[in-house]
């Protein structure tokens, strides 16, 4: 599993239900830059993070990490 992977499968999660990297941000408790970073797959967020951002994208954590 690469950070890539990742980010591809956020990002795609997030345009589903059609969140700006912002909104998302916003609705999460994080900045847009830490989505964005997120997204480029520069790191993993951490897990606390993740959950946050899974629930909102009505996602288990696991879809996060599936090919």
């Amino acid at each position: 599993m690469t950070t890539k992977l990742f980010a591809t499968k956020l990002k795609n999660a997030r345009e589903e239900k059609g969140y700006s990297q912002k909104e998302l941000g916003l609705r999460v408790g994080l900045s847009d830059k830490s989505i964005s970073i997120y997204e480029k797959g520069s790191v993993y967020p951490p897990i606390s993070n993740l959950l946050r951002i899974a629930k909102e994208l009505d996602k288990p954590v696991g879809y996060f990490f599936e090919n």
